[in-house]
């Protein structure tokens, strides 16, 4: 007979658990707080590594990692988690909101002390009057970044409660309040290739990780696949710019595409070959990511996740104003609201 309570060691520290608790329920009770946020398998924010004894995963193994939120403990485990830094509540005001394309905004916002966050997580933001939404804070296109300043990349769609007010009803000075950082699709130090892919606005995360890597890992194997649902979508062409100064590889698609400057492929069937050594990350439509998590288990790769979720299906997990449906047949369709 299985015994009802064990141990379980996280970074290091000792926890008496009891047997079928999850691992998030597991450290609270022994007072330490596994970093989570949706605590119901979407936003990743809680994905552990495995490093010995008995974990039922539920069906979130990848690798050597599950999800805290639902892995249950059936005995004595070990795991461990990436330091990560603490979730904060922060106080701003709208600095700025100009389009970088039609429909695509960038919003900055004049925080009252430094927001400390990792290329590649999530804020929950909430401009007053408003409901909650997340966005990925990232570097701007020009790299004109401040210290106190929050840059979020926001697509705009016109029944959307939240996106349609930019520059209107939500303009210079609106307040705003900001939580987190949440999110386990952040960059880590590892010398292994690295490829990075998105759809839509899941640039934003994944162009903050690209601007790290180059610059704060020289050397490192970096390319990068980015996706729209046509060629308008492509918004970022500062940043490939940038990019392509640096011989970093980058791969435009979008269902236009001529096959010429942008591929009519979708992104994860241009990902390439790819080995156990890989490190990717994806970010964008639901559909996009698991399609290219499929593609990343195939090959044995490293993968991490940011997928966006609109708030009506999510309620209140990551959404960008530019979500896509996790219903999508394919990675290029649009939510209908942000």
């Amino acid at each position: 007979m299985s015994k009802s309570t064990c141990t379980v060691t996280i970074n290091g520290k000792k926890i008496k658990a009891n047997v079928g608790d999850t691992l998030i329920d597991a450290g609270l009770g022994g007072r330490l707080v596994l970093p989570h946020d949706c605590c119901s398998g979407q936003c990743e924010t809680c994905r552990v590594r495995v490093l010995g004894g008995n974990v039922d995963g539920q069906g979130t193994e990848e690798k050597n990692t599950v999800l805290g939120c639902l892995a249950l403990l059936e005995g004595d485990a070990e795991i461990s988690y990436d330091p990560v830094p603490i979730v904060k509540n922060t106080k701003g005001t709208v600095e700025s909101i100009r389009a970088i394309k039609e429909d695509y905004l960038e919003v900055r916002i004049r925080t009252v002390r430094p927001v400390t966050w990792l290329p590649g997580q999530y804020l929950r933001a909430t401009f007053s009057g408003y409901p909650a939404r997340d966005y990925s804070p990232t570097t701007p296109l020009n790299l004109d970044a401040e210290q106190d300043v929050i840059v979020f990349h926001i697509k705009v769609y016109p029944n959307s409660i939240v996106s349609s007010q930019l520059g209107s009803n939500i303009a210079k000075g609106h307040s705003v309040k900001l939580r987190g950082p949440f999110g386990n699709g952040f960059l880590r130090r590892q010398p292994e290739p690295l490829v990075l892919t998105s759809t839509g606005t899941g640039f934003a995360p994944i162009w903050s990780i690209a601007v790290a890597a180059v610059l704060g890992q020289p050397g490192r194997d970096v390319r990068l696949i980015v996706g729209s649902r046509t060629r308008d979508g492509l918004y970022m062409r500062d940043a490939v710019r940038w990019l392509q100064s640096r011989d970093i590889p980058i791969t435009l698609t979008a269902s236009d595409g001529d096959d010429d400057t942008v591929l009519s492929a979708r992104p994860y069937e241009v990902l390439g070959d790819l080995t156990p050594d890989h490190v990717i990350y994806s970010a964008g439509a639901p559909s996009h990511v698991e399609a290219t998590r499929d593609v990343a288990r195939q090959a044995g790769a490293t993968f991490y996740a940011d997928p966006f979720y609109v708030a009506e299906q999510s309620g209140g997990l990551k959404l960008l104003a530019n979500s896509l449906l996790r219903k999508a047949k394919t990675p290029f369709a649009p939510a209908p609201a942000g």
